[in-house]
């Protein structure tokens, strides 16, 4: 897979990358990480430069994650009857969820770019919810304007040792997820026991 997704980025380059990771974003099985490590190194080999290289990388994810975005909107309220949806979220568990993008759907977006599980889920229903696109998208393109060009950058200097990379991109990840579920944990049970005293 990997030389795979190699070979047709040194072959379509940029157009190759911003469609990659485009369909990445839309749920397509293709790491988002490895097409930006595998983008950064073609770089160094010099088959594309750094700065369009970049440049592409980051107009393709936010492109996927605007695509998932609309998705959520078209299909508005209706997304959260999905089965799926419906399988993990009580109709309070939804309207406290409806609230919460309402409140701190900037914020949310923020963390949704930094935890790769989460991600997609919360762009699809941040759309749901009606975020508005344009918060939708400046939380984002904030949020990519940190990592894109971090991973880009250690696939153009480190592409050698693309595997041991990944992997702690991987830890890192979780350690980030752990502490955004620890986080929201702390906050509920805050919110629980302040109640009583309101």
């Amino acid at each position: 897979m990997e030389h795979a997704l190699a070979s047709f980025l040194a072959k379509f380059t940029y157009l190759a990358i911003v469609v990659v990771l485009s369909a990445a974003g839309l749920g397509v099985p293709i790491s988002e990480d490895l097409t930006l490590l595998l983008g950064g190194g073609l770089a160094a080999q010099g088959v594309t430069m750094y700065w369009p290289t970049l440049a592409s990388g980051y107009f393709g994810v936010l492109l996927g994650d605007c695509l998932i975005h609309h998705w959520g909107w078209r299909m508005g309220p209706a997304a959260y009857g999905h089965k799926l949806v419906r399988k993990h979220l009580s109709p309070e568990r939804q309207q406290k969820l409806r609230e919460h993008f309402a409140k701190h759907g900037f914020l949310t977006i923020v963390v949704g770019r930094h935890t790769p599980v989460l991600r997609a889920p919360i762009f699809f229903l941040s759309g749901a919810s009606h975020v508005p696109f344009w918060k939708f998208l400046l939380a984002d393109a904030v949020s990519a304007a940190i990592t894109v060009p971090i991973v880009v950058t250690l696939g153009y200097y480190f592409g050698e040792h693309l595997d041991d990379i990944r992997r702690i991109m991987h830890r890192v990840q979780w350690v980030i997820l752990a502490i955004v579920v620890l986080g929201l944990v702390a906050w509920i049970v805050w919110r629980r026991r302040r109640r009583p005293a309101e």
